[in-house]
């Protein structure tokens, strides 16, 4: 494979970058979320650039005698060529009005560095002695590790972001609504970025309720990508025709994946459907029907990689993610039978990951089970046991068997 030097680094494009950083401060803001320390190829440039972002975050007025101070205390300063160095950068930069293009070009450079190195490792994976779905899982993640190129900043000041932050509060306040009026009144809803979990026993209704919100989400406009480890799409449609007929299922933008078990084949099936349209939930069913890829890992670790994942999936893509899950069988022998947070099967960090866990509770079940003839009602319970922008509380509902849906419970 022949490689172009100039593909891999533009020196003077890096030099444009700190000169414009150095001659104009106030662009610095706007590198920061394009470029990071790795994005110059020149190891003295990355000093330099590690010195002028922390002269800048720390509010300290950026110029040549900060820059010099700051380079003197590291004894960094004869390392990238002195001060005659600083000077040499500043003085071949014929705008700072450019500084945006010059960072574009060092982080396509950057790009492409990575995509060389991305290439080479993903050639060796066929020789190393793994089973021929571990390699495949190898290079999923490699690929998926590209990313879109672009760069988030992972700090935030006071100073800088406040405003616009408390703008885009504003603009982001309407929640995405579960289409359950007693879920809602207690979280308002789920937002981009979230993991959601959704916990019970076998035979609590997990995927009952998960298509119940996907299908209210659905009907109100927004695009889904529901993940079906469990049920496949004839089943999940054979029960959606139980409460829409088939034309009101036509107009709904629903999508059935039933073979992504890792969060590498969720996450790429994700980025596939947003080239066509927005995605605006998805829902997982469910986490322990999944693997991590990772070899030598014990089910608990493997589970907490996974729901880790789906959480920074969630971040990155700016979704809301729904993630079923089992609870493990303590809930069986207390009294009542109502779950906790502790009896999340499994539960690795899920609790951690989760930005709202809601577990379901059905008297009924237990009932059923004891007593075939016992009373049904339908009563129904989802707990909710976290919810990290807000209250909790237990939203109250009715299981109909024969719609196999949940409703709303009226306060009478």
């Amino acid at each position: 494979m022949k490689i172009e030097p100039e593909k891999l680094w533009s020196i003077e494009a890096e030099a444009g970058v700190l000169g414009s950083m150095m001659i104009k401060p106030e662009c610095i803001g706007e590198i920061l979320s394009l470029l990071d320390e790795k994005s110059f190829f020149k190891p003295e440039h990355q000093t330099i650039y590690n010195c002028l972002t922390t002269l800048f975050v720390a509010g300290i007025p950026v110029d040549v005698i900060s820059l010099r101070t700051e380079l003197k205390q590291l004894n960094q300063l004869e390392k990238i060529g002195g001060v005659d160095y600083i000077s040499q950068l500043m003085d071949s930069l014929p705008s700072s009005a450019n500084a945006r293009y010059y960072a574009g070009v060092v982080k396509d450079r950057q790009q492409y560095r990575n995509l060389i190195q991305t290439v080479e490792k993903i050639s060796k994976i066929p020789n190393e002695p793994l089973k021929i779905n571990e390699q495949i899982q190898q290079v999923q993640e490699l690929a998926l590790s590209l990313g879109d190129g672009k760069l988030k900043r992972g700090y935030f000041t006071f100073a800088q972001d406040t405003e616009k932050i408390a703008a885009e509060l504003v603009e982001d306040k309407t929640f995405i609504k579960t289409g359950l009026r007693n879920i809602d009144f207690i979280i308002d809803g789920i937002c981009p970025g979230e993991l959601i979990i959704l916990a019970g026993r076998p035979a609590m209704g997990k995927s009952a309720l998960s298509s119940q919100i996907s299908l209210n989400m659905a009907q109100a406009g927004l695009s889904i990508i529901y993940f079906s480890l469990e049920m496949t799409c004839c089943g999940l449609v054979e029960r959606a025709l139980k409460q829409h007929t088939t034309a009101e299922l036509k107009k709904m933008n629903v999508t059935i994946h039933e073979r992504a078990d890792t969060p590498e084949k969720q996450i790429g099936f994700i980025r596939t459907i947003k080239k066509i349209h927005e995605v605006d939930v998805v829902c997982v069913d469910y986490l322990q029907l999944m693997s991590s890829g990772t070899k030598n890992e014990n089910r608990t670790q493997e589970i907490s990689t996974i729901s880790r994942k789906l959480k920074l999936a969630a971040i990155q893509e700016n979704i809301p993610i729904i993630a079923l899950s089992q609870l493990n069988r303590a809930v069986e022998n207390r009294d009542k039978h109502r779950p906790r947070l502790s009896d999340l099967r499994e539960s690795g960090s899920i609790e951690q990951d989760a930005d709202v866990v809601m577990l379901i509770h059905r008297e009924d079940v237990y009932r059923r089970q004891e007593d075939p003839n016992a009373p049904q009602d339908g009563s129904s319970e989802v707990i909710i046991a976290k919810n990290r922008r807000g209250t909790t509380g237990i939203a109250e509902l009715v299981f109909l068997d024969s719609k196999v849906t949940f409703r709303d419970k009226a306060k009478d």
